[in-house]
């Protein structure tokens, strides 16, 4: 079964250890400091990270024995026109068992139903660009090193239904 559940502050080593198993291929390290800084700010629940946010959310996702195996977010941006999906990621040994689907489900289904007006939208790269297409989300843009020299960055947004 799986399970997800809010970020709490104990989960910061976990999310940063599934961060860094899954460089340099899903992430560059480079992006390592912001990352932990979004964790940061996870736990002060008054503030957010992004100043053009005005609400976010992280969760992470357990195995059948409690077992943390992926971590994902979004951000409502202020004006509440869009929802952005936010450093989304599964422990690399975990990749292709429905975890990284059941949160993306999750976020989805959270952002219809609490703010039924915004857009959902991600960056990602060419290495999982395809998943999120199997999930409904089209491509808008391709940035070549957008994320990091041969990481390029996907725009992407889901189709209206």
């Amino acid at each position: 079964m799986i399970r997800i559940r809010p970020y709490l502050p104990t989960d910061s080593s976990g999310c940063l250890s599934i961060f860094d198993g899954n460089c340099p291929k899903y992430f560059d390290f480079s992006e390592r400091d912001a990352f932990a800084q979004w964790l940061s700010f996870q736990e002060l629940p008054d503030k957010n990270t992004y100043s053009f946010s005005a609400l976010e959310r992280y969760y992470v996702v357990e195995d059948n024995d409690n077992q943390m195996v992926g971590c994902a977010g979004y951000y409502l941006t202020m004006d509440e026109k869009e929802a952005r999906f936010a450093w989304g990621m599964i422990k690399r040994d975990q990749h292709l068992k429905g975890y990284g689907t059941a949160l993306a489900e999750f976020r989805v289904q959270e952002i219809q139903f609490k703010h039924p007006l915004a857009e959902i939208t991600l960056g990602t790269s060419q290495h999982t660009y395809e998943f999120y297409m199997g999930l409904g989300f089209e491509v808008l843009d391709i940035i070549p090193s957008g994320f990091a020299p041969n990481l390029d960055k996907y725009e992407m947004k889901l189709k209206a239904n």
